[in-house]
């Protein structure tokens, strides 16, 4: 791995973090359905991203989430935000 890959890595996962931390607190402070698929969208990014921190350091450490897995993962949780958008 490179340490660009590294470094993106790294910055998906604190960038996740941050995001997932705040819409949990917006769930918290506003107790409604829209925040809640919100933060259930942003909280797949989150654990998403917490799969990947082993993979990073440890090379032999590996998953087996092949490409695909990884764009489901990823198009659940966007649809999970695009319902908490669109949610009246």
């Amino acid at each position: 791995m490179t340490w660009l890959f590294v470094l993106a890595r790294l910055i998906f996962i604190i960038t996740t973090t941050v995001v997932f931390a705040f819409s949990l607190v917006s769930v918290w402070r506003l107790r409604s359905k829209k925040t809640l698929l919100l933060a259930l969208g942003f909280g797949l990014f989150f654990v998403h991203g917490l799969l990947s921190i082993p993979e990073i350091f440890y090379n032999t450490y590996n998953i087996d989430f092949t490409e695909s897995i990884h764009l489901l993962i990823d198009a659940i949780a966007v649809l999970f935000i695009l319902m908490g958008i669109l949610k009246d």
